[in-house]
């Protein structure tokens, strides 16, 4: 009689979701007691609270009972979050990754194909083989922070687009005046936006005192002013998703990337795919802080005697600022000039410290 294998009762379930706008593909898969990762077959779904249902009842037909289940999800823009919030809603156990942890991931496999079924698998295979990070919803004061900081950024740009039109309008030749009054109209309703805005945002401070206390804090780093600690907050999150401080400069796109290959070598450069959000609002706080504090002075000068270009210097202190943020959000710190530091100055372009650790000033 011929014997049959035992199969091994599957020790975790998890359904990897590679989402879109209208649309998002789910992949179900396990890992058993013998170690083996076993897949099914994709599933597409609507983007919709009806497709959400759908996502649940088509997981309790294949799941075993009494299995923990874990939902993974790729943070892609913000089309992933009504399914997240509706996962959370449920009591289901969910992570939501930063897109540059999955593509870490993906390099470390041999998939050398992309599609939305592939990136749903691999977001279920990365949960099988990892231990992730549960996901905790965002308060209601930090969404509400993250809306008004992007809308008051968008006003920002549209001032500066508007102000450097009347510029070029005034000096044409033979303005009309009539234009001239619209387009100082529209000035006007920009300026007032943004002042209403900042009232919203005055308003949300003084409901939320712990979240303005943290803000405060932030505030006390030389060059970071209060929109720039509003912004770096609100596109983090209040750094929930973000576990160190490399992670945290992938994600702002201040990651240093090399391109080498035989006898061609290109000088380094950042990333620049991470939040432009984020390195926008860095860059005049930057050059604030060159001029009002000593020790990123120090520090650029330092990197001016191994790069003549100064933008590395300049790109090299938003990072440290950033970090300086996430590290005094964390640790619960006013900023210190005094507080000590075991960096070298090799170190000081890549920081490795942990945040619990200290900070670099």
């Amino acid at each position: 009689m011929p014997s049959t294998k035992p199969v091994s009762p599957p020790l975790k379930h998890v359904v990897g979701i590679d989402i879109a706008k209208s649309s998002f593909v789910a992949c179900l898969g396990q890992v058993n007691g013998n170690q083996q990762l076993l897949f099914g077959k994709e599933t597409t779904f609507e983007n919709t609270p009806g497709g959400f249902a759908s996502l649940l009842s088509w997981v309790a037909r294949q799941r075993a009972a009494a299995v923990p289940l874990w939902f993974v999800v790729e943070a892609t823009g913000v089309y992933y979050e009504e399914l997240a919030y509706f996962l959370a809603d449920q009591q289901q156990f969910l992570s939501v990754l930063l897109p540059n942890k999955v593509k870490h991931f993906a390099r470390s496999t041999e998939l050398k194909s992309k599609t939305d079924q592939l990136d749903a698998r691999l977001l279920c295979r990365l949960g099988l083989e990892r231990a992730l990070p549960a996901w905790q919803p965002p308060t209601p004061a930090l969404r509400q922070l993250r809306a008004l900081a992007r809308e008051r950024q968008v006003l920002t740009k549209q001032g500066a687009q508007l102000k450097a039109r009347v510029h070029a309008y005034q000096y044409s030749y033979q303005p009309d005046n009539r234009t001239l009054a619209r387009l100082a109209a529209q000035q006007q309703l920009v300026q007032e936006q943004i002042a209403a805005l900042d009232q919203d945002l005055a308003e949300l401070q003084a409901a939320e005192p712990e979240l303005a206390r943290k803000l405060t804090q932030l505030t006390s780093i030389p060059g970071i002013g209060l929109t720039t600690a509003v912004i770096v907050v609100a596109e983090t999150s209040g750094f929930a998703l973000v576990e160190n401080e490399r992670q945290l400069a992938s994600y702002a796109g201040l990651d240093v990337v090399q391109r080498q290959s035989g006898l061609s070598a290109h000088a380094t450069r950042i990333s620049k795919r991470g939040n432009t959000r984020l390195r926008t609002a860095l860059y005049l706080p930057a050059l604030s802080s060159l001029r009002h504090n000593p020790r990123q002075i120090a520090f650029y000068a330092r990197l001016r005697t191994r790069h003549p270009s100064g933008k590395p210097g300049v790109i090299a202190v938003m990072r440290k600022l950033l970090v300086l943020c996430y590290a005094l959000w964390k640790t619960d710190r006013t900023y210190d000039p005094d507080y000590p530091t075991a960096q070298s100055v090799g170190q000081e372009i890549a920081p490795a410290t942990e945040a619990g650790r200290g900070y670099a000033g």
